[in-house]
């Protein structure tokens, strides 16, 4: 394999990011926000998580940042419009992407987005997106558990 071929700029962003190192990841991104200069931030969540995106949405704002929040099913795209076999309420995270990219946030953060919704958020999101929570519900979230 060989090594990246780092644009100046890039250098730069890894050197913030290497500042921004902390116990926490909570304290890791809000450094990260902070020596970035973001402002902005956006949090696309998934619906059924939406109280942990409350708080953490509170969490920043103590922050001093302007945050905003969507929710995977707000536009209330129906399911058959992406299949005729699905029923109710589907995920939109391109709806979320677009909403955000609208509220020209500086930074998303993707917020227990399903795997594939993820992927689609952070395609079209404008911002930079980082991951904060993986959906596991099965292990509370928590992707490790009981991996061996």
């Amino acid at each position: 394999m060989e090594k990246g071929n780092y644009s100046k700029e890039d250098k730069e962003f890894m050197c913030l990011t290497d500042k921004s190192r902390s116990s926490s990841r909570i304290s890791e991104l809000i450094n990260f926000i902070k020596l970035n200069n973001y402002h902005k931030i956006g949090i696309a969540s998934c619906f059924s998580v939406y109280n942990l995106a409350e708080k953490l949405k509170c969490l920043l704002e103590g922050e001093d940042l302007e945050v905003i929040i969507v929710h995977c099913k707000e536009s209330k795209l129906e399911a058959s419009e992406i299949s005729r076999n699905m029923k109710g309420l589907s995920c939109d995270p391109l709806s979320q992407a677009s909403y955000l990219n609208e509220q020209k946030t500086d930074f998303n953060i993707n917020f227990g987005l399903c795997l594939g919704h993820g992927i689609l958020f952070q395609k079209y999101s404008k911002a930079p997106v980082t991951t904060l929570l993986v959906k596991d519900a099965c292990h509370s979230h928590n992707i490790m558990e009981n991996f061996s």
